[in-house]
């Protein structure tokens, strides 16, 4: 366990040259790393701590999953290590801060706090000051956490937020100054009415604290994303699992709105982001704006008992209010989505025809309402597979939208393009798209 602590220590050690005298001759070069005195002297501090009865604990969860880190806690260049111990016989907790003073690691401070594992930890300057305050997750059992937030300047910590009970916590700049703040998420099992924190640091030190709420019926939180809404302020959206009238999953989205911590998605009078509710596909940049946008499934016209469906992005405002953007249709059996353009909308349907071996097919088809319900079909896009794929891709009136690996994707017009609607070749290469891997699939 020791070797292994110290063959960590070198690997962090060495990332930040903290040693730099390098010899280029070729003996050095092929001879075996020598461990610094530096190194030999943390070591000897770890033992020393180890032969308490306490052993290197790293956090669980979050993006610092280390026992043993390196960061730069008063921004001087050169990084501390900062190690994390449990003593397993009294549910102690602590997190020890190394620096360097000459050729030596001194220990410059311990945190010390109870729980039966350390849940994360996240290093963050929260009033720009230089100085890195800790934001520590603290397991209790299997289902507690509670947050902590330290000031570590002058490596005196001290204690800015205590014992807040948590799910999930965000770190994203909220309020627009320039330095994160921390958002916290609270599930309430037995009443289903979790909540929300945000606490932001002001230039003098001092933690305000505001609270809001989740959607009620929320049961697990599936992703938390941070993005910004249409009117360019930041926003935190979370997803959710949950029992709802129309759907398995919520969307809350938070923002500041009038110098307020708000679920700007709420519906104060059902105390549900409704028009978020969906069943599962999660919010998504679907074209790559940079604005979040939120998914609801609208069933398109049918030609048959198989329904098919189209999806409405939305993104929202500070204000609450919010903007179809785009609409997509996803064929996730084929693994492609196509931009349906708004004169399409409440005139197309849609149906699959995969009858010819290693053609798999979408048909679009015009909707005249006012003729028996006539369907006229005038647009085909395939995916082919197989031997030849590529050159069944163009055969006939087949148009070669891309290639993929040892798939070949292709599309024909079936109509003239004076229908009623708007279609053609540019628009086509223009809207097709592959589905990303990072989507939840939608099925149907």
């Amino acid at each position: 366990m020791k070797r292994t602590i110290l063959v960590t220590l070198l690997l962090l050690i060495s990332m930040v040259s903290l040693t730099a005298c390098f010899r280029t001759s070729a003996d050095e070069l092929f001879s075996l790393p020598r461990v610094s005195e530096e190194y030999l002297r943390l070591q000897a501090h770890i033992n020393v701590i180890e032969s308490t009865g306490a052993v290197l604990s790293p956090p669980n969860r979050g993006p610092n999953r280390q026992a043993v880190q390196l960061h730069d806690l008063n921004s001087d260049g050169v990084s501390e290590v900062i190690a994390f111990f449990s003593d397993p016989t009294d549910s102690t907790l602590k997190i020890y801060i190394f620096k360097l003073v000459g050729d030596e690691y001194v220990v410059a401070d311990v945190i010390e706090g109870v729980g039966t594992e350390f849940e994360s930890i996240r290093f963050v300057d929260l009033d720009g000051d230089g100085s890195i305050e800790l934001v520590v997750g603290w397991q209790m059992g299997t289902v507690l956490r509670y947050m902590s937030i330290f000031s570590t300047t002058g490596f005196q910590h001290r204690l800015l937020v205590s014992g807040e009970e948590f799910s999930e916590i965000a770190i994203y700049d909220m309020t627009q100054d320039g330095t994160d703040d921390v958002v916290l998420f609270m599930l309430s099992p037995q009443d289903g009415a979790g909540s929300a924190k945000i606490f932001s640091m002001m230039p003098d030190g001092e933690i305000v604290r505001q609270d809001s709420r989740l959607s009620v019926g929320v049961d697990n939180i599936s992703r938390i994303s941070t993005s910004r809404l249409i009117d360019n302020v930041p926003a935190v959206f979370v997803e959710s699992d949950g029992r709802f009238e129309h759907g398995s999953m919520v969307t809350d989205i938070f923002a500041m709105n009038d110098g307020n911590f708000t679920n700007i998605s709420l519906n104060t009078d059902t105390q549900i982001s409704d028009h978020t509710v969906r069943h599962r596909m999660s919010s998504s940049e679907v074209n790559r704006d940079g604005i979040l946008k939120t998914p609801v499934l609208r069933r398109l016209i049918a030609q048959s008992e198989t329904e098919y469906y189209a999806i409405d992005w939305y993104s929202f405002a500070s204000d609450g209010s919010y903007n179809l953007m785009i609409t997509t249709y996803h064929n996730t059996f084929d693994e492609w989505f196509f931009i349906l353009p708004f004169d399409w909308r409440e005139k197309v349907s849609v149906r699959r025809d995969d009858s010819i071996p290693g053609e798999r097919t979408i048909i679009f088809s015009y909707f005249f309402e006012v003729e028996d319900d006539q369907h006229l079909d005038f647009l085909r896009i395939f995916k082919l597979s197989g031997a030849g794929a590529l050159e069944r891709a163009e055969r006939d009136n087949r148009q070669l939208l891309l290639v993929d690996g040892s798939n070949a994707y292709a599309f024909e017009f079936l109509a003239p393009p004076d229908i009623g609607i708007t279609f053609n070749e540019e628009m086509i290469r223009a809207n097709f798209r592959l589905i990303y891997s990072d989507w939840v699939s939608l099925r149907g």
